[in-house]
């Protein structure tokens, strides 16, 4: 179809750009991903960049969904070049305030006018990457509302699926001796939040702990983070705490554990199986101090030290068991003398 045909749009379909780049020079892939709302305006978008030749080898007929996990690997791996992948994110973010350019771009791809199209990515791309022989192949899906919410649904259920045991490598940390780890949630913020597989060591996110134990509900009201005026789960609330370590197994579907410190000794394991969903990051003016102080005896001593309590006796019963027993004896040397 050339750039004068024109097609009636509707509502119900779903566009979405895919492509690849190369910069053979400077030794530079890449992938992105564009998806339109139906209001023609992104409706997401993602790119990545790499010195690894693994980052062009997905060919532009691919279903979206390769493309957007294979960009999500690519960072989860760390396997990315990270100043030019948010350059090239920023460039996206800039370029979808643009209503205009945007819906220009929508209508393009729409149509299949492959040629304006691409000089418009091509643009956007090059801006960052600087090379006047940039290679860059694009194509285009077109699919229903419905068939995208199914390709998501299946690929949710695929994750479902029995496979192989999932095996978490241990954390390399080293923790202190007597150190405590909950189970806990991390707090979703769809809009503002960070997704999970761009956490990195030294982030800190809002988790709940999870009252299911006697030993977190002893660290919940220790810390204060019980409140009784909600119900269910909000009954706590949710504490800052900083991410110390990531772990995902060798598989694409297997789970993330990231583990946080919450406080002094105390730590918590989130474990996740969707790595896109974004995070509450900690807000020091919203979500008040770092927890520093020493969380003082755990649970394990206080069970020993109550069992201690229970055996023992206090002086003054001591004292009074004493004078319970004088008294009787000289009570029964009164009763031997009277006869």
């Amino acid at each position: 179809m050339n750039s004068s045909e024109t097609k009636e749009y509707s509502e119900d379909n779903i566009i979405i750009i895919k492509g690849r780049f190369k910069s053979s020079p400077m030794n530079l892939y890449g992938q992105f991903l564009i998806i339109f709302n139906n209001k023609k305006q992104f409706e997401s978008y993602n790119i990545v960049v790499s010195t690894f030749s693994d980052a062009y080898e997905l060919e532009p007929h691919m279903g979206w969904e390769r493309f957007e996990e294979n960009i999500i690997n690519f960072k989860w791996k760390g396997n990315y070049n990270a100043s030019m992948t948010s350059s090239l994110m920023d460039q996206l973010k800039n370029f979808s305030a643009d209503y205009r350019a945007v819906g220009l771009l929508f209508d393009n791809a729409y149509n299949y006018d492959y040629d304006n199209m691409d000089v418009t990515l091509y643009d956007l791309i090059n801006r960052i990457v600087h090379d006047k022989n940039l290679i860059l192949e694009t194509g285009i899906q077109e699919l229903t509302q419905e068939e995208f919410i199914q390709t998501k649904e299946n690929r949710g259920k695929q994750k479902d699926e029995p496979a192989e045991p999932v095996t978490v490598g241990e954390f390399e940390v080293q923790l202190a001796e007597g150190s405590v780890i909950l189970p806990i949630k991390g707090i979703v913020a769809p809009v503002r939040g960070k997704a999970i597989y761009e956490l990195r060591i030294g982030d800190k996110i809002m988790v709940r702990i999870l009252p299911n134990s006697d030993r977190a509900n002893y660290f919940i009201d220790l810390l204060s983070l019980r409140d009784d005026t909600q119900r269910d789960e909000k009954k706590i609330k949710p504490t800052p705490a900083e991410v110390i370590d990531i772990k995902k197994g060798t598989g694409k579907r297997d789970p993330v554990e990231i583990l946080v410190e919450i406080g002094p000794g105390l730590y918590g394991k989130l474990i996740e199986d969707e790595q896109q969903v974004r995070l509450k990051m900690y807000n020091p003016e919203i979500d008040g101090p770092v927890i520093k102080k020493d969380l003082g005896p755990y649970p394990d001593n206080l069970g020993q030290a109550a069992g201690s309590n229970k055996l023992g006796m206090s002086k003054g019963s001591i004292i009074l068991l004493v004078l319970f027993l004088v008294i009787l004896t000289l009570f029964l040397i009164l009763i031997f003398l009277s006869w």
